[in-house]
């Protein structure tokens, strides 16, 4: 190319040469697509591959489209394409259409190609207020301030409450509502988990869950999304991987020991997970398993409370509350389990003493407390044979031996 035509090209340039965010279009196979096909309404009939360079292992983050009939009469209008980004609910007459309405709205979510962290809402008013990463910290481009910035989530929380109570979205004592981007699919959802810790009130990790190479997984809020435009950029490097675990347990244990090999904690087990979502914990019960301990305790004017103890693959312990979410604590032993738990309840004024929380063991019933049906005898013949079988052949032989007698 010639030095004059460069600059009449760099002279007439208006911006439309800018690559738009990478989205490919997948259908799926289990659904019809031909214009009146009936679906189940939670069956989506495609899918949006939005190209991301970051989240858990780099993966493509996927757009549900769902169809809907059109309640207003219309002579062509017939159905309408929908689908969720980033908090926004997006309707098109058809799919290509809806395509374009997603590349604009993460154009405009995004502006610099970085999706926002997580917002802060105050539900009364439904207003909310995004987090973006703007070189090494975290801000609120909404607001501007010095201190509203922050290295971490934790920073720039209390001058965001802070600006909120003073505004008026909040009461005195509300704390803002949190939702996170879910990498896999850029909804906005409520964090997975919360990591607090018993030593320090100002420790606060919000959690996401996604998908990686190695399955499904739940990670920290530490970088957030990058989207990739449809022409590659010259395959610079990944950020890396945040922080992330099979369940709740396996982040705790990470998070635990490098906080503690930092000199951040000086006692991992003082870590715990709280406004655990129900899902969240049903995938902890699918990787734990059960023991016939408990642990036990008398709380103030509620009665008392036992916990069951479960064991992890690594060969901790942990027990779980159940509270407005789900609160895990995890230990090394029973009797470390049993402190971090008193330790808490002492703090939310439900318990005096943290030694008073103890460790039982649950003591099997006894075989008559069983239910006769189900127990088995040698003298019933076979194990084949129910006991009631047996107890009508004993009957029959019983009463041929009174009539021998009699005669």
């Amino acid at each position: 190319m010639g030095i004059w035509s460069y600059c009449k090209r760099v002279i007439t340039d208006t911006g439309d040469g800018v690559e738009p965010v990478s989205i490919a279009l997948e259908r799926n196979p289990d659904a019809e697509v031909e214009i009146g096909a009936e679906n189940p309404p939670d069956l989506p009939l495609y899918t949006f591959r939005i190209g991301m360079r970051s989240g858990f292992g780099g993966a493509e983050a996927g757009l549900p489209v769902y169809r809907r009939p059109n309640p207003s009469p219309h002579p062509i209008l017939k159905e309408i394409y929908l689908c969720e980004v980033v908090g926004q609910r997006l309707e098109a007459a058809n799919i290509f259409s809806l395509k374009a309405k997603v590349q604009r709205a993460l154009e405009t979510i995004a502006p610099a190609r970085t999706l926002p962290l997580c917002y802060f809402r105050a539900q009364r008013y439904d207003y909310s207020l995004p987090v973006y990463e703007e070189g090494s910290h975290l801000v609120c481009p909404v607001l501007t301030g010095p201190k509203i910035k922050g290295a971490e989530l934790a920073d720039i929380r209390e001058p965001v409450t802070r600006w909120l109570h003073s505004a008026g979205y909040l009461l005195d004592e509300e704390e803002p509502e949190v939702q996170v981007v879910r990498p896999s699919d850029l909804r906005l959802v409520p964090p997975a988990a919360v990591i607090r810790c018993l030593d320090d009130d100002g420790l606060w990790m919000p959690t996401v869950e996604g998908v990686s190479a190695e399955g499904p997984v739940i990670g920290l809020l530490v970088h957030p999304a990058e989207l990739k435009a449809e022409a590659r950029d010259g395959g610079s490097p990944l950020p890396d991987a945040p922080p992330a675990g099979a369940d709740v347990t396996a982040l705790l244990r990470y998070v635990g020991n490098e906080l503690a090999r930092r000199g951040t904690l000086t006692n991992p087990w003082g870590l715990y997970a709280s406004d655990i979502r129900p899902e969240i914990w049903a995938r902890t019960e699918e990787l734990t398993d059960t023991t016939s301990r408990t642990l036990g305790c008398h709380l103030e004017g509620a009665g008392e409370l036992r916990l069951p103890i479960r064991h992890t693959a690594a060969g901790e312990v942990l027990a779980a509350i159940q509270e407005h979410g789900i609160t895990v604590f995890l230990a090394g032993d029973d009797d470390a389990l049993a402190a971090a738990v008193g330790r808490y309840l002492v703090g939310a004024e439900f318990l005096r003493h943290a030694g008073d929380v103890r460790v039982e063991v649950d003591r099997e019933a006894p075989s008559e407390m069983l239910d006769p049906a189900a127990i088995w005898t040698g003298g019933a013949g076979s194990a084949e044979e129910p006991l009631e079988a047996f107890a009508d052949r004993a009957q029959t032989a019983e009463t041929n031996d009174q009539e021998v007698a009699q005669a």
